[in-house]
């Protein structure tokens, strides 16, 4: 079962503005972060971690499953998935963010550091400091981006597409 963090509890949370306000996260299971929420510390999961809404975390980001997004994201410390990640939506983050899995993006991803260890899927916008992608790199659909201001570490092929493929990513 999944855990929600979109009420608050007697844990001391607190709220502000319409925001919950949470410390830390921590799980040994799949979790559901909901938003409207600002974490003030880390995010800790020992399985998948689904962010939806509007999140912000100011600690570091650990998930040895998936990490999903759905909504708008503000990260700010480092990011390290040891499955995939999946962005829905917005997602800034001001630190490194290492998958040991694919990227896939659908929307836009402003990161620093980039480290993808599978295959980066992207169908909207990233824009990085530093790419490092150890798989293939594929753009889907005209007016999708990629764009790293300092290096691109490429190992696989640069793809470009007009549409998906039918298959499943």
């Amino acid at each position: 079962m999944s855990e929600h963090y979109a009420t608050a509890s007697a844990s001391g949370n607190r709220t502000k503005k319409g925001v919950k306000v949470t410390k830390n996260i921590y799980s040994d299971k799949e979790t559901d972060v909901q938003g409207p929420l600002e974490v003030t510390g880390s995010v800790q999961c020992m399985g998948s971690v689904n962010f939806q809404g509007n999140v912000s975390v100011r600690g570091a980001i650990e998930a040895y499953g998936m990490i999903t997004t759905k909504g708008h994201m503000v990260w700010q410390g480092q990011v390290k998935a040891h499955g995939n990640i999946m962005v829905n939506g917005y997602l800034s983050s001001r630190d490194k963010i290492i998958a040991s899995g694919k990227l896939r993006v659908e929307g836009v991803l402003e990161g620093n550091d980039l480290e993808i260890y599978g295959n980066v899927i992207v169908i909207g916008s990233l824009t990085c400091r530093r790419l490092i992608v150890y798989g293939a790199l594929t753009l889907i659909g005209p007016h999708s981006s990629c764009f790293a201001s300092e290096s691109t570490e490429l190992l696989g092929p640069y793809l470009t597409r007009d549409s998906e493929a039918d298959w499943d990513f």
